[in-house]
């Protein structure tokens, strides 16, 4: 699997915290010679501020708020022109050059706290971790997980994407259940392995060995119980039934995503994930049906094994983060 350079959970929360603090200072167009000095000084102190700063930007670019490149506009021009670029995007753009320390304070609960997480992973990486009770903790691409490991518990919070766990039954195991918690049920292992995916409106779950209990919150005192080689969709309705796993479910743990008879647009989706930037399909191919083993660390090949496939297919690079897969030409 994939390894990037990344902090320890406790100076990856705080250097993040820092930069987070920086950035709204700096882009509000006010902070002065002194403050931007600080800053640089603050981001050569080493590698971890660099890549907490970097992820910063990253996530205002994706979020569309950020006025321009903080960092190019904070060395390059002086602080006349800082406060002419703000004049600027306040009159052409409204309210977009103050949106960076706003924001910072709207969106604390929810797009900065993969950033902040104990655990996670960046697009198209797959990271695992042995937990202090010997559980096997697997994430896949863009992840992010919190644990709380107390006297009282063992708590896995998935922020975001999606994890594969084998419990561990250790000494820090003894007397205490190991829970997955999402935004739409607390999952209980029962001596187990499993995989977790949270959507946007939905928490997905797959039972290999054993069972896990499904806790919804609207009524924690019921409960149904999931046992191996099923799967269920969970959203704020309940569970959406249950269905027997297909066996490729978390081929992802082998660097592979296996399909059998996908429709074309749903597996772009899902290749989609492990790229950074867009690939889409076209709609008049969408519905095409599919079966194959497809890499996921190298998701040029997995296109080119689609294409060999498809041959009324070909594959439009505008450039390599933005790819579409639309009919060939005639």
């Amino acid at each position: 699997m994939s390894r990037l350079p990344y902090p320890d959970p406790h100076t990856a929360r705080r250097v993040i915290r820092e930069a987070a603090s920086w950035y709204s200072q700096l882009c509000s167009g006010q902070s002065t010679l002194e403050e931007k000095q600080a800053w640089q000084s603050w981001l050569s102190q080493g590698w971890e501020q660099q890549w907490a700063w970097s992820r910063v930007e990253n996530l205002q670019r994706q979020l569309g708020v950020a006025p321009g490149d903080v960092t190019r506009n904070v060395l390059e021009s002086s602080a006349e022109e800082m406060r002419a670029q703000r004049r600027a995007l306040l009159k052409g753009a409204g309210a977009v050059a103050i949106a960076c320390p706003v924001a910072w304070y709207g969106w604390q609960a929810r797009p900065w706290q993969p950033l902040l997480a104990d655990y996670r992973t960046a697009t198209g990486e797959r990271r695992e971790w042995l937990l202090d009770d010997g559980t096997r903790l697997v994430l896949n691409t863009d992840s992010a997980v919190d644990i709380v490991f107390d006297a009282h518990q063992r708590l896995v919070k998935l922020i975001r994407g999606e994890i594969f766990i084998e419990t561990g039954h250790g000494d820090a195991a003894q007397g205490k259940s190991f829970v997955v918690q999402t935004a739409h049920a607390s999952l209980r292992a029962l001596g187990t392995q499993f995989a977790v995916r949270l959507h946007a409106d939905s928490t997905w779950l797959a039972v290999m060995q054993h069972a896990v209990e499904i806790t919804l919150p609207s009524s924690a005192s019921a409960s149904l119980i999931l046992a191996a080689g099923q799967q269920a969709t969970i959203d704020d309705n309940g569970v959406d039934g249950t269905l027997l796993l297909a066996g490729n479910e978390v081929s992802w743990l082998r660097g592979m995503l296996v399909v059998t008879d996908w429709r074309l647009a749903d597996l772009a989706a899902e290749l989609g994930r492990y790229r950074r930037g867009s690939l889409r399909c076209d709609s008049r191919l969408a519905d095409r049906r599919i079966s194959g083993a497809f890499p996921l660390d190298d998701t040029d090949m997995a296109l080119q094994a689609i294409q060999a496939a498809l041959p009324m297919l070909q594959i439009d690079y505008l450039t390599r983060y933005w790819v579409t897969l639309r009919p060939a030409k005639d």
